[in-house]
């Protein structure tokens, strides 16, 4: 690039010729003063406390501290509130728990190795809040969750089993709508003057063609005329129980056949070795003969056993 200076102190014009080398050159002064004049300007500003500058650090300072404390509170409050929802959740288990207990008998679970509820007593002084002490805590009760919600599904697995022990388990009365009980469980007369015999069943006395109702649920495992039973029915309750249903007058079931707790079985009659209409029923297992009132005890109390 050339530059042409016209003046009237020179007598020809002249000419300057600038090249790269020279642009480069004066760009190279350029950023060396910026450099030099930043440099001296930060020294003076340390040796000489330049105020402006000062509050200027000092402003920068208190910003970067300002948001600091935010951060660090955010964070608190954010760990401050999951300590209080685990608490929250401590609590709603642990009454969960203890309802549960009290109608099952079973244990919600036990406390925790070494915690042992030992007397205690003090001044309240409150305890710094800090991030550390916070996750500790958020770790104690998480922990605390886990093992109580274990025991609470324990609970509830003896629940199900209870529950479906009860379903098979013979506590509902055979005969539908009010029944007379008769011969109870244990020796007797014999009603046919053969003396002493052992009666094995409970008798409900009512009238010929009521319902008979299984007493739990189950499969028939027997649907068939006996000469003594007469009409007889049998359901399996499952590990070898079994209750009878003898001397009824129809069935509706046969062998096979699944069965609810309350299903109708047949009607009641007199067929087989019987002196009048009445149910003949039995509970065994195993083989052995039970006392049907173990099972229909308070059933029936209410009948004036």
């Amino acid at each position: 690039m050339q530059i042409i200076l016209v003046s009237s102190r020179f007598s020809t014009a002249k000419t300057i010729t600038i090249g790269v080398k020279h642009i480069v050159a004066v760009f190279g002064l350029f950023l060396t003063a910026v450099f030099f004049g930043s440099a001296i300007l930060s020294w003076l500003s340390i040796q000489l406390r330049l105020p402006v500058i000062q509050d200027l650090v000092l402003s920068m300072q208190q910003h970067e501290t300002r948001q600091t404390e935010q951060f660090v509170k955010g964070n608190l409050q954010v760990l401050a509130a999951r300590v209080g929802e685990l608490q929250a959740q401590m609590v709603q288990l642990d009454g969960l728990g203890q309802r549960l207990s009290e109608k099952t008998g079973v244990a919600a679970g036990k406390k925790r190795e070494g915690a042992k509820a030992e007397p205690q007593g003090g001044p309240f002084i409150p305890a710094p809040l800090s991030e550390d002490s916070l996750r500790q805590e958020i770790d104690r009760l998480a922990s605390q969750i886990q093992d109580k919600s274990l025991a609470l599904a324990a609970v509830e697995t003896r629940m199900r089993e209870s529950m479906v022990r009860r379903e098979f388990l013979p506590t509902t009365l055979p005969v539908a709508g009010g029944a007379r009980l008769g011969s109870s469980f244990g020796p007797r007369v014999d009603p046919f003057g053969r003396g002493r015999a052992i009666h094995e069943g409970l008798d409900f006395v009512a009238p010929h063609g009521t319902p008979i109702l299984a007493a739990a649920g189950g499969v028939v495992v027997n649907a068939s005329y006996h000469p003594e039973f007469g009409n007889l029915v049998e359901v399996n309750h499952g590990g070898e129980l079994i209750t009878r249903y003898a001397h009824l007058s129809s069935m509706s079931v046969q062998v096979g056949t699944p069965v609810r707790r309350g299903q109708q079985l047949g009607t009641l009659g007199t067929t087989g070795r019987s002196t009048g209409p009445h149910l003949h029923f039995e509970v065994k297992e195993n083989g052995s003969a039970l006392d049907p009132a173990v099972f229909l005890g308070t059933l029936l109390a209410s009948r004036g056993r």
